[in-house]
């Protein structure tokens, strides 16, 4: 799988070329396995982003599931989970980092959801 990539000159996104990516063991990161890549840059004032596989939003997803549920298909069926999502996070001893005294070490995370 190679990455994708897109800049302000170039607005689509656009697979990186096979040759130009390599996973290997790294020693480094406990012989997991690292993918790297080479990437020549067009334009300096460009802005580039990279991406490991093309970006799907959410509301391009709703929109498929949508005309799937119009179809009346008997093996779909869609049902509301939830209406929000709440994780909690803590920062504490990540990376062996300690925040900094009067610095929260959780916070709440809440994304919308179905209305």
């Amino acid at each position: 799988m190679s990455p994708v990539v897109k800049s302000t000159s170039r607005p689509k996104w656009q697979r990186l070329p096979a040759k130009n990516v390599y996973y290997y063991r790294c020693p480094d990161h406990r012989k997991n396995y690292v993918m790297s890549f080479a990437f020549c840059f067009d334009k300096e004032d460009d802005v580039y982003q990279f991406a490991y596989c093309y970006p799907y939003t959410y509301s391009r997803l709703q929109h498929y599931l949508d005309s799937l549920e119009r179809r009346n298909l008997d093996y779909f069926q869609r049902d509301l989970l939830g209406l929000s999502v709440r994780t909690v996070t803590k920062a504490a001893g990540v990376g062996g980092v300690r925040p900094e005294p009067g610095n929260k070490t959780t916070r709440e995370v809440e994304f919308g959801g179905a209305e």
